[in-house]
């Protein structure tokens, strides 16, 4: 079924595909940044009725949040949201000389030394922060590297398909990565893996995606969380090494990708069961992450654009 969008939607998307993009994409990596994150703090106070949502959304997520942090907490919502879809612009430029003016390394070692011993690597990210700039980052480093990403015009009006999805395929293909659906591009991540290379794989269902695969539900903060079981399956599939990435403000650059420990399955245990146990240990070192800058969690797009 065709979902009728609205033409402000529709102008808007022809404005930053076109003129914005142009723009944007020849800016310094940081000055296109501070563009992004103006756009979306001016939208939230354009739209105080979301903003209102998005608090009320986020006080349930993290109530015990500082009062400083809780009231700007629409605002980087807004801003996380711009982020996310409009830093693909300066994803195809980045380089492992200028990296450092997105991204800093945290446990990069980790990465190196579970590939030193010839295995895979499943890397676990949450839809928390620009989701993408890892990605780019890493394949930018040299690492071999596969996504495993479900991108789909499914619902889009004639200018969404025909604008913002047909430029953002060609911006995805242009990082230096190979990104496949799931189901069949599944089977292509294991293959991977199994030859020693490197997987990303959102380990949450962003806004808006149908859930693809194996899920449980497990508590999170403001309520029960249903998450996918798929990258603890696919690294005890291709005997791979699980290791989460997660997303945090930087010191010397905006972003900090952190490479934590790894998460092995548990002993003596069935394959369903580890992939249970290994999803559980995620979890719990991502909630304290979405509670403590609640406003980068992709989970409160809901209140966002309902």
């Amino acid at each position: 079924m065709q979902v009728r969008e609205s033409l402000a939607r529709d102008l808007l998307r022809l404005v930053v595909w076109y003129p914005l993009r142009l723009l944007a994409e020849r800016l310094p990596p940081r000055a296109a940044l501070a563009l992004y994150r103006t756009m979306g703090r001016l939208h939230a106070l354009l739209a105080r009725g979301r903003a209102g949502r998005i608090a009320a959304a986020a006080a349930a997520v993290a109530p015990h949040l500082p009062p400083a942090p809780s009231k700007n907490v629409a605002g980087e919502a807004f801003s996380t949201h711009y982020v996310n879809q409009l830093i693909l612009f300066q994803l195809p430029r980045l380089t492992a000389a200028n990296i450092d003016e997105l991204l800093e390394f945290e446990g990069l070692t980790r990465l190196e030394l579970a590939l030193a011993h010839g295995r895979g690597v499943v890397l676990p990210i949450g839809h928390f922060g620009p989701t993408q700039l890892p990605l780019a980052a890493l394949g930018a480093l040299g690492f071999s590297l596969v996504q495993i990403g479900n991108l789909s015009d499914a619902g889009l009006s004639f200018i969404g398909r025909h604008v913002a999805f047909r430029l953002r395929q060609r911006y995805e293909a242009r990082i230096p990565a190979r990104i496949v659906p799931p189901g069949p591009g599944t089977r292509q991540a294991l293959a991977h893996l199994r030859r020693g290379g490197v997987v990303m794989t959102t380990a949450d269902d962003g806004p808006g995606q149908p859930p693809f695969g194996h899920h449980a539900v497990f508590p999170f903060p403001g309520g029960n969380l249903s998450v996918p079981l798929g990258p603890a399956r696919l690294a005890l599939a291709a005997g791979a090494v699980l290791l989460p990435v997660f997303l945090q403000a930087g010191t010397d650059a905006p972003y900090r990708l952190v490479i934590d420990e790894p998460i092995a399955p548990p002993p003596d245990a069935g394959r369903e069961d580890a992939a249970a146990a290994m999803t559980a240990a995620w979890v719990a070192r991502y909630a304290p992450r979405v509670q403590a800058a609640p406003g980068w969690w992709h989970g409160l797009e809901a209140h966002l654009f309902p």
